[in-house]
């Protein structure tokens, strides 16, 4: 075990490196963007993020996660092409999709410039065929490869969008070009020197592959979609209530406090899954290992999380000045919630490895519900975003550290994840009380 966990950490480590860099790099860059760009143009940027990550989640149907699960070298090469072939067609049906309602869609999501959404298929497919790929080489542990992505891409796209506003070589939204030429990058990187060909398949083979991991389609696709409706459905619903510059306030937000960790939360999610993939079947090392891994989470999270609940406002005025001062409320009243997040996400494998993918989508279901129900009741009695968010946090608080209670029920302990319920019900208690009072 002592072995397992070291080999853990260190591959975690080699992701993490990646990961710091690539998010010091976009973290860094906020302050000179937030002096660049406007409140409206972050929100631009955030509804065409939050729209291709929908799409993002379904376009290889969710058979890229049956990559790692799977056992057969070559069984998991027509897993790959499977999810590429899947993702180039979802891409190319949804341009089409565009080009039909370009106006309405338009319309309806409040956006200057209709071509911004020609930017979805682009990112959807280039997202989630990297997406893919990198599902490939965590099962090859070649986690090198996977940091050095994170840097290519993070530094392509911030490098673009800080250039954007003096090139003025186009009239677009620099974030919204400078994202997708990050993702170009990150793409054509991930995919040097694969060791298959990715055009050469069989069709036998892939429909075979196909008809045993249906389940990743029927279930898990579903799930995934509800889990980012689920979670970007502030943007939306800010968007609908409060306008684009509300929306761009809580874009902010959400970089200034979760963005930080989001990747370091991937990297370990990442190495987890391979490890957890392989024993699966004991039931200790699959325990012990989890456990670990929660530890590291709290310790990481805990010191960030108070400063920026206590003192949000008061740091995003000093960062960025005092325009984005509304961000910095929007962090006080989310941290929570970004918090609970960091600490489950990794976890979420879990419904994968287990194939436990009709509770996932259940529980995806139900955290739409709750949260956006939570947010609508919060605007018709009080009018106010903040509110809104407010709400939103202790909802999706008690519902991702209740799930952290079923996952290590499934690996075999719980013990200090009822812990941790306890202590999250209470400290959302504080937290109402803190807001409200």
């Amino acid at each position: 075990m002592k072995l397992l966990k070291t080999d853990f950490l260190k591959n975690a480590s080699v992701l993490f490196s990646g990961s710091l860099v690539a998010q010091l790099i976009g973290f860094g860059s906020l302050f000179i963007i937030g002096r660049l760009y406007s409140p409206n143009d972050v929100g631009e940027l955030e509804i065409i993020l939050k729209i291709s990550a929908v799409f993002v989640a379904i376009a290889g149907l969710r058979y890229e996660m049956a990559i790692v699960v799977e056992d057969d070298y070559n069984d998991a090469q027509e897993l790959t092409r499977l999810s590429l072939f899947l993702n180039g067609s979802i891409s190319i049906f949804l341009l089409l999709l565009i080009v039909i309602l370009k106006s309405q869609l338009s319309q309806w999501l409040n956006l200057n410039n209709s071509n911004f959404l020609f930017f979805i298929p682009a990112i959807s497919w280039l997202a989630g065929s990297t997406e893919a790929i990198i599902q490939w080489r965590n099962r090859e542990k070649k986690y090198k490869t996977i940091s050095t992505n994170r840097i290519a891409t993070s530094g392509a796209a911030t490098a673009y969008k800080i250039s954007h506003p003096f090139l003025k070589l186009f009239t677009s939204n620099g974030l919204i070009l400078g994202h997708t030429i990050g993702l170009g990058i990150g793409l054509i990187h991930i995919i040097y020197k694969i060791p298959f060909r990715i055009i050469r398949f069989s069709k036998i083979n892939i429909a075979r592959v196909a008809k045993r991991y249906r389940s990743f389609p029927f279930y898990s696709a579903p799930g995934a979609i509800l889990n980012i409706i689920s979670t970007s459905l502030p943007v939306f619903l800010i968007t609908l209530y409060d306008g684009q510059d509300a929306t761009g306030h809580f874009a902010f937000a959400y970089k200034l406090s979760y963005l930080p960790l989001s990747m370091l939360a991937m990297a370990l999610g990442q190495v987890y899954f391979e490890r957890l993939s392989r024993n699966k079947n004991n039931n200790s090392e699959s325990s012990e290992l989890s456990y670990e891994l929660l530890k590291i989470m709290l310790a990481i999270v805990a010191v960030p999380c108070i400063i920026l609940f206590l003192w949000g406002e008061e740091l995003a005025t000093f960062l960025l000045g005092n325009k984005w001062s509304v961000a910095g409320k929007y962090i006080e009243a989310t941290i929570l919630f970004y918090t609970a997040m960091f600490i489950t996400n990794p976890f979420f494998n879990v419904f994968d490895v287990y194939k436990k993918l009709k509770i996932e989508l259940i529980f995806n279901l139900l955290f739409m519900a709750l949260t956006g129900a939570a947010m609508i009741l919060a605007y018709r009695f009080h009018g106010s975003t903040l509110v809104a968010l407010q709400w939103f946090s202790v909802v999706g608080v008690l519902l991702r550290i209740g799930i952290l209670q079923y996952f290590f029920k499934l690996v075999g302990t719980q013990k200090i994840t009822f812990l941790l319920l306890i202590l999250s019900i209470l400290g959302v208690g504080y937290y109402f009380i803190q807001f409200n009072g």
